[in-house]
C-alpha cells in the first residue's frame, strides 16, 4: 500500500510540473504583454524598460522559468503583475467558493442521479426508465454556457424575484439569500453529473442483475429490497464510484464558464481574468490550483475503489 501510494504521489507531482511549466511557457509565446495593458500603448522605452525590470519580465523565457520553479520549489508562487497581491492568497480567497459550488451541485445531483439510475434500471422498459434515460440525453447534450445564458434571461427578465440570476451572496449576508445565489450555477453546473450518473449506475446494475450468484440469492428466498442493496447495489458501485469522483473533480475545478455567466467569484472567474489580462503569475497558480484539486480527487476515488473492491486492491497493489 505505501508502494502504491509513493508512485501515485510522484505521478502525481509529476503532473502538476508538466502543467505548470507548458502553461507558463505558452503564456509568454503568447503575442500581446502585461506592459500594454499597465502602460497602454503611449509610452517610453525608458518607462517600458523600468516596469519591465521591475517586474522581471526583462529577462529571457528561460531566465524567468528557473527563477519560477526555483520559488515555486520554496512555496512562493509570485504575486499579481497587476495588483501586486500573492498569488496565493489570490487563489485561496476564490477556492473556496469553487469548492462550495462544486460541492453543492455534486452533492444534489449525483444523489438525484443514483436515485434515477437504481429506478430506472429495476425498472427497465417502463416510463421511468424511458424518462431518465430522455433526460439523461439531453442533459449532456445541452452546452452549460448556453443554459446558463437561458436561465440568466429566464430569470433576470421573466421570472424576477424567485432566484437571482447573477450575482454572489457571501454566507455572512444569510443562509437563504446565500443558498438562493447558487441555486442556478448549482443546477447548470451538476445536470451533466446528474446524467452521467444515473446512464453508468443504470447500466452497471443491469449488468448485475443478470448475473449467476444474483440468480442464486433470489432463488433460495432473500427479500428483493435486501437483495438489491447487499448484493446488487454493492457490486454495481465500483465503476458509479470511479464516475463520481471524476465528476466532482470536474465540478470543483470545472466551472470557468459557468462561474462567469452567472458572476461568481471563484477560481474559474479569476483564471478567465488573469489570463484576459496576461497576468503571468496569477494564471499559472490558478492552473495549479485545478490541477492539484483534480488529481487529488482522482486519487482519492482510486483509494475508494481499493476500499470498495477487493478485486481492484488485489491488481492495484500487485
Amino acid at each position: 500500500m505505501a508502494s502504491y501510494l509513493l508512485r501515485r504521489l510522484i505521478a502525481l507531482l509529476t503532473t502538476v510540473f508538466v502543467v505548470v511549466s507548458l502553461v507558463f511557457v505558452l503564456l509568454r509565446l503568447s503575442p500581446g504583454s502585461p506592459l500594454y495593458t499597465l502602460l497602454g500603448y503611449s509610452y517610453s522605452e525608458e518607462g517600458r524598460a523600468a516596469v519591465a525590470a521591475r517586474l522581471g519580465l526583462d529577462a529571457s523565457i528561460p531566465e524567468q522559468y528557473i527563477r519560477y520553479v526555483g520559488r515555486l520549489f520554496t512555496g512562493d508562487l509570485g504575486s499579481s503583475l497587476f495588483s501586486g497581491q500573492p498569488v496565493v492568497s489570490l487563489v485561496m480567497e476564490r477556492l473556496p467558493v469553487s469548492l462550495e459550488l462544486g460541492l453543492v451541485a455534486a452533492g444534489a445531483w449525483m444523489l438525484l442521479g443514483v436515485l434515477a439510475g437504481a429506478a430506472a434500471a429495476l425498472r427497465r422498459g417502463s416510463i421511468i426508465d424511458g424518462f431518465v434515460r430522455v433526460v439523461s440525453v439531453v442533459a449532456l447534450s445541452v452546452p452549460s454556457f448556453w443554459l446558463g445564458l437561458v436561465c440568466v434571461l429566464v430569470f433576470g427578465v421573466y421570472v424576477v424575484g424567485v432566484f437571482p440570476a447573477d450575482g454572489y451572496v457571501p454566507p455572512g449576508d444569510g443562509l437563504g439569500a446565500h443558498l438562493s445565489s447558487l441555486a442556478l450555477p448549482a443546477f447548470v453546473l451538476g445536470l451533466p453529473a446528474f446524467a452521467v450518473v444515473a446512464r453508468t449506475l443504470r447500466a452497471s446494475l443491469l449488468e448485475v442483475l443478470e448475473r449467476d450468484y444474483v440468480a442464486f440469492a433470489w432463488a433460495i428466498g432473500l427479500p428483493r429490497g435486501a437483495l438489491v442493496r447487499r448484493v446488487a447495489l454493492r457490486n454495481a458501485a465500483v465503476p458509479v464510484v470511479t464516475v463520481m469522483g471524476l465528476m466532482l473533480g470536474m465540478l470543483v475545478s470545472g466551472a470557468i464558464l459557468v462561474e462567469n455567466v452567472f458572476g461568481v467569484p471563484g477560481i474559474g472567474q479569476l483564471m478567465v481574468d488573469s489570463f484576459r489580462r496576461q497576468d503571468y503569475p496569477v494564471a499559472v497558480g490558478c492552473c495549479l490550483a485545478v490541477a492539484l484539486l483534480y488529481l487529488v480527487t482522482n486519487l482519492l476515488v482510486d483509494l475508494a475503489q481499493l476500499a470498495i473492491d477487493p478485486r481492484v486492491r488485489e491488481g492495484l497493489l500487485r
